[in-house]
Parts: structure tokens; C-alpha cells; sequence
């Protein structure tokens, strides 16, 4: 009986000196309610300039990050390539041009450039303006027929395409889409339904814009209630052109969409280039095929070549919109920058040894993909928080920092562009958010009332209430610790 109240008296003197007074009070009523009180929930707050702890608990239990993990890759990325580094994308051919006609064929060369016909990034060229640029080059050169055929080589990167611990539920769908060394159009494609005139009536497949051709559906998507929005899902495989459909779309409109991932991105490319010559008048008589044996190209048989907008810009969509496909494509830039290969276990080996040099203990840190969409990583909210404190003083901070998501900013998205707004937070708060089905994550940086910088970082696994519950009342604790120190 006495061990027992002995312990009690030290949890009791631990918290009353690790917290001061209202935040003491805050996290003791936060730990006990009903939904958080079974629920894992590791903290840590600390002070940029000096590292001092203010605020932990939990802070060294492994926990299921979400998309906070994306902080991790894209400073790992600004450090490594610098905020102005820019991919390449490469067109060549081979064989000899003779009057108008190329005898031979011609190469797309990926160079890992996400952001290649998106609308996300800031100076990306547009989808129909990469392929404009591209069937430009060939008119210069005086190239008016292809003999052979058109190839897309995504050689850059190699290894399984997806993690194998993604859920079968989330593949197939646009926030899972392949991570290709060969990408176009965010690899993703927007699926138009017709829905029924009433709830519970098969919803009817109308068109994929852009077309995949080949891209083939067993269709069980129904109508549901009218506002209930997209709850539909594409079940399907990198590679796979058979996909299935189920879920439901709003009763209402005369059409809606859900996107889904391109299957094939490379091969896609391909496909598409060839359509648009012939649409311009350069028929191509060989297939549109992916390169499966990696190749050297005649640095005099280069066409052209289209580079990426500043990295900087890449990291901002990043982080701002949470974009995995962007987060995987940095991993494995990662791994051939160190001269590994270009897949995935070799760039997650590169993250950890450069988090390890970077003020983080990966010795229990589990990771099994880059944005976070696994459920299998696992990290502490002490790895995150003393991360943030040691990029505070890096050259690239201020990219890093601006990439974070600024609460009701032009832009933001999802949960966190309400959070706080309307307090001391609003405009002294950068929040990097994650969220998957029972997990809530939170880090970043906040100024105190007293001017003083500090480096946060919150994650909840297995709760039972409302995810907007848990914005709450974390809002309310992060506005007495910005009160109190």
C-alpha cells in the first residue's frame, strides 16, 4: 500500500512540475473525458531557440503520425536539393530523321517531377501546355512522321510501386496514387457518374476526363442521400485496368465526380503524347510503350527539356494541401541523391539517417511510407517536436516554415482552416495537421503571448469522439500554453 501511494505521489509531483498551473489544470480535464480518457495521446512542446521542454506527455510513446510525418521528408528534401532545385523531364529519339520522317522512335525520360501538368504548383506548365511544349520540339526538329513507336522511360525509380501496408480501401483512389518517376496530371484522373433519380439506385459511370484508355469498371456505386457528398471508392492495383466501384454520390446533380489514381502513369503519358500528335498532324505508326530496360541517350538527340518549377514550390503544395503522391516522389529522390536506388526502402533509409543527424532518436521510429497513409509508422511526439526545434536554424526555414498551413489563409484546406480562427492563434499559428480513421496529429510552430517561438507537436490515436471535438479542445490547450509561456 505504501509503494502504491508513493508512486501516486510522484505522477502527481511529475505533472505538477512538468506543466504550470492552467495548462496542469487543461490537460488533467482533457485526459479524463470520455473518448480521450482510453485513447493514446503523446505531447510535446518545447522552445525553438532553446529547446527547453514546457510542455510533454506521453511525448516518448510511438504513435501513429498520419500526414504530419510529410514534415519529415520535405525539410529532408529542401536540405538535401536546396529550395531552388529543379527536376527534368527529357525528350530524346533515336534513328535518323530523313525528309519529315524519324525512323525510330522516341523517349520520354521521367526525372521524378510531381508536379508535371498539375494545377497545384506554382509555375507548373498545365497538362495541355507539357504536351504543346513537347510536340513543339518534334516540328522543330523537322519531325513530321515516327516510324517507330513512342516509349516512356521511368527507369529513375524502381522497387514495389505502393507501400503494402496502404489499405486496400484507400488503392485506387486519388490520395494513393502511384509514386512514378514518369508522372503527369497529379497521376490522377477525375470519374463522372450519372446518379439515380433516388436514393439507393445504381449510380451510372459516364466518362474518365482525362480519357485512360483501356480503363474498364464493374460498377456497384450507388445514390445516396441528397448533400451527402462523395463517399464512393475505386478498388484497384497499379497496372490493373479492371477496377471496381463502390460507395455512394449525392442524389441532385446531373453529374459527379470522384477522382481516382491513373493505373499506369507512364504508359499513360505515352498514350496520350501519341494522341495528341496525331491530333496536330504527326502520325506515329509504332505502340506507345513503357522502357523496361533502363537505356543511355545521345545527349545530341535531346529535344528538349522541360524542368520543374523551383522545389520550394513542390514543398509548399506539399505541405499546404497534404498531397502523398508529391511526399512519395521526395522519398525516393531521396534514395538516388545518396546513390541508392530509387525506391522505396532505400529513401526511407535515407530519412532516418538524416533525421538521426538532425536532433531525432529513430532507435524504436517505424516507417513505412512518406506521407503517412500507413497505419504501420509509428513515431513519438518528441521525434517531431525536437525536428522543428533543430530546422529552426536552417538555411531553408523560412520555406519550410511558409510551407505549413496558416489557420483560414487563402487555400487552406480540411479541418485545420477553422482551427483557432478567431483567437490569439489565428495569425500566430503554423500547423502542419493528419488525420486518419481514429487518429488526430498536430505540429508545428506558435508565438506565445510573451513573443517567444515554440515548436508543438500533439498526436491522438484510438479516440471515440468527434474528430471535431478533438480540433476543440486541443485549440483551447494550445491557446493556455501560448497564455502561460
Amino acid at each position: 500500500m505504501k509503494i502504491i501511494f508513493s508512486i501516486i505521489l510522484f505522477i502527481n509531483f511529475f505533472v505538477g512540475a512538468a506543466f504550470g498551473g492552467a495548462v496542469t489544470d487543461e490537460i488533467k480535464k482533457i485526459s479524463v473525458l470520455k473518448g480521450i480518457k482510453n485513447a493514446q495521446w503523446g505531447l510535446s512542446v518545447k522552445y525553438v531557440d532553446t529547446g527547453k521542454e514546457l510542455v510533454s506527455l506521453n511525448q516518448n510513446k510511438n504513435l501513429i503520425p498520419a500526414s504530419i510525418l510529410k514534415v519529415f521528408i520535405t525539410a529532408a528534401a529542401l536540405e538535401y536539393f536546396g529550395p531552388d532545385y529543379r527536376f527534368e523531364t527529357k525528350l530524346y529519339y533515336r534513328g535518323k530523321i530523313k525528309k519529315g520522317t524519324l525512323f525510330g522512335n522516341i523517349y520520354i525520360v521521367g526525372g521524378g517531377d510531381p508536379s508535371l501538368g498539375s494545377s497545384r504548383v506554382m509555375g507548373a506548365l498545365s497538362f495541355n501546355k507539357v504536351f504543346a511544349r513537347l510536340t513543339n520540339s518534334l516540328k522543330r526538329a523537322g519531325i513530321k512522321r515516327i516510324k517507330g513507336g513512342i516509349y516512356a522511360d521511368d527507369s529513375l525509380f524502381n522497387g514495389i510501386s505502393i507501400p503494402s501496408s496502404w489499405a486496400w480501401e484507400d488503392i485506387g483512389n486519388y490520395y494513393a496514387a502511384w509514386p512514378s518517376a514518369l508522372s503527369i496530371n497529379d497521376n490522377i484522373y477525375k470519374l463522372y457518374f450519372k446518379p439515380s433519380g433516388k436514393v439507393g439506385g445504381r449510380a451510372k459511370v459516364i466518362k474518365t476526363v482525362p480519357n485512360i484508355p483501356g480503363l474498364k469498371f464493374t460498377n456497384f456505386m450507388k445514390t445516396g442521400p441528397k448533400g451527402s457528398g462523395d463517399h464512393g471508392y475505386i478498388f484497384n492495383m497499379p497496372k490493373n485496368y479492371r477496377a471496381v466501384l463502390r460507395g455512394t454520390i449525392p442524389l441532385g446533380p446531373k453529374k459527379f465526380a470522384i477522382k481516382g489514381a491513373i493505373p499506369d502513369p507512364p504508359v499513360f503519358f505515352a498514350e496520350h503524347f501519341k494522341k495528341y500528335l496525331k491530333a496536330r498532324g504527326i502520325k506515329v505508326k509504332g505502340k506507345a510503350l513503357r522502357v523496361l530496360k533502363k537505356k543511355d541517350y545521345l545527349p545530341n538527340k535531346l529535344l528538349i527539356e522541360i524542368k520543374s518549377p523551383p522545389l520550394k514550390n513542390i514543398i509548399f503544395t506539399t505541405n499546404k494541401k497534404s498531397f502523398n503522391l508529391y511526399a512519395e516522389i521526395l522519398l525516393r529522390h531521396l534514395a538516388v541523391i545518396n546513390g541508392r536506388a530509387g525506391n522505396l526502402e532505400a529513401g526511407l533509409f535515407t530519412l532516418k539517417k538524416f533525421l538521426s543527424t538532425n536532433g531525432v532518436d529513430v532507435s524504436e521510429m517505424k516507417l513505412k511510407d512518406a506521407s503517412g497513409l500507413s497505419r504501420l509508422n509509428t513515431v513519438k511526439a518528441e521525434n517531431f517536436t525536437n525536428f522543428l526545434v533543430e530546422a529552426y536554424n536552417k538555411k531553408y526555414f523560412d520555406d519550410f516554415y511558409n510551407s505549413l498551413v496558416a489557420p483560414g489563409e487563402n487555400g487552406a484546406t480540411g479541418h485545420i482552416k477553422r482551427f483557432a480562427l478567431g483567437t490569439f492563434l489565428e495569425n500566430n499559428i503554423m500547423i502542419k495537421s493528419g488525420s486518419l480513421n481514429g487518429v488526430r496529429a498536430y505540429t508545428g510552430y506558435f508565438e506565445t503571448k510573451k513573443n517567444r517561438l515554440v515548436a508543438f507537436t500533439s498526436i491522438i490515436n484510438n479516440y471515440s469522439i468527434k474528430a471535431s471535438e478533438i480540433d476543440g479542445i486541443q485549440k483551447n490547450l494550445l491557446l493556455k500554453i501560448a497564455e502561460e509561456y
